[in-house]
C-alpha cells in the first residue's frame, strides 16, 4: 500500500538544510516552492499544487482587500523556489527557519499535495493543543465504527 501521507523525524543541519525522507521524495522532485505555513511551519509544494494556491488565493471573491493582502504577505511574498539536492536535502532560507521556529530538531509531514516542515517541539506542542477539536472531529466522524471488525 502506497500511503498519500505521513511523518518522519528530521533535522536541520548547520547551513539550514534539512533532510526530506526517502519515501516522501518521488513525489517532491526538482524544483519546488518553500513558503511560511499557516501554522508555524514550512509548506513545500511542486509547481502545480503552487500554481493552484496562488491562482486560488489572488482569484477568489470570497476575500475581502484586508484577507487577500494578509494572505499574499504570509504565504506568496514569502515563497522561494528551492530544489532537493543530490543526498534529498532542501535549503531554508533564513526568514522561513525563523518564522517555523527551525533549529535542529524537524519533523516532515507529508500530506496528500504539500509537505509541511516544524520544528518538533512546535509541532507537538501544536497537537497536544488541538487535541480537543481533533475528539471532537473524530467523535463526529463516528470514529469508534470505524474501526470494528467485520
Amino acid at each position: 500500500m502506497n500511503l498519500r501521507t505521513g511523518a518522519a523525524e528530521s533535522t536541520l543541519d548547520d547551513k539550514g538544510r534539512v533532510n526530506i525522507p526517502l519515501r516522501f521524495r518521488e513525489q517532491f522532485q526538482g524544483e519546488l516552492i518553500i513558503t511560511w505555513g499557516i501554522e508555524r511551519c514550512a509548506w513545500i509544494m511542486t509547481p502545480q499544487v503552487w500554481e493552484r494556491f496562488e491562482k486560488a488565493l489572488r482569484d477568489s471573491e470570497m476575500f475581502t482587500q484586508e484577507e487577500r493582502l494578509i494572505l499574499e504577505d504570509k504565504h506568496l511574498n514569502q515563497a522561494q523556489v528551492v530544489e532537493l539536492d543530490k543526498t534529498g536535502r532542501i535549503a531554508i532560507a533564513p526568514t522561513i527557519r525563523r518564522y517555523a521556529n527551525l533549529a535542529k530538531d524537524c519533523m516532515v509531514i507529508k500530506s496528500e499535495n504539500r509537505l509541511s516542515i516544524w520544528d518538533t517541539g512546535t509541532y507537538y506542542a501544536y497537537l497536544a493543543e488541538k487535541d480537543s477539536v481533533a475528539r471532537e472531529a473524530m467523535n463526529k466522524l463516528g470514529a469508534q465504527d470505524l474501526f470494528r471488525l467485520g
